[in-house]
């Protein structure tokens, strides 16, 4: 016959089972399961590289989009619009499951190639609960069909600077 002392003790270690399994799937989904590539591999992807160049750089990503017929804003010709027959996107980090609950920030990492499959653009953002600012940005002039010029940055933009914001997100 048991105890009423064991009785009373097996559900607080289920409780305590069951909240231990909670957090440890919660802090998996924040902080493990995903890699997350390294500030300086992202700043090594450069606009112009293959797909075989970046997959040498970051390794495979975790979701490809392919989407087409894309239409952006360009001063390359008349009407002010480029038209890009293919876009493939691949995106190296994942939203967290548990994002809608208040914790740190995540960051997300996408590779945009252009239909000639080089790198158009190299695009990072760090989101805090629902909101995101971008804070690494470096992209392929969309006038230039060689895929050799890159845009200009903005004035405000600091290699250094981006470097560090990659390190403190990634």
């Amino acid at each position: 016959m048991l105890e009423p002392v064991e009785i009373a003790a097996r559900p607080r270690v289920r409780w305590l089972v069951w909240l231990s399994v909670g957090l440890g799937l919660f802090m998996w989904d924040r902080y493990g399961g995903f890699g997350k590539p390294k500030a300086e591999d992202i700043q090594a992807v450069r606009p112009g590289m293959s797909t075989a160049q970046v997959l040498a750089i970051l390794g495979e990503p975790v979701e490809q989009e392919v989407r087409e017929g894309l239409a952006f804003a360009s001063s390359c010709n008349p009407d002010g619009l480029c038209r890009e027959p293919q876009r493939t996107t691949w995106t190296y980090t994942r939203k967290p499951l548990s994002r809608f609950i208040p914790y740190p920030a995540y960051p997300m990492l996408w590779v945009h190639f252009n239909s000639r499959g080089h790198v158009h653009e190299v695009y990072a953002k760090q989101y805090s609960g629902l909101e995101g600012q971008g804070i690494y940005m470096l992209k392929l002039d969309p006038c230039d069909t060689t895929d050799r010029t890159v845009k200009p940055s903005p004035a405000y933009y600091d290699e250094t600077m981006a470097l560090r914001q990659l390190q403190e997100s990634f």
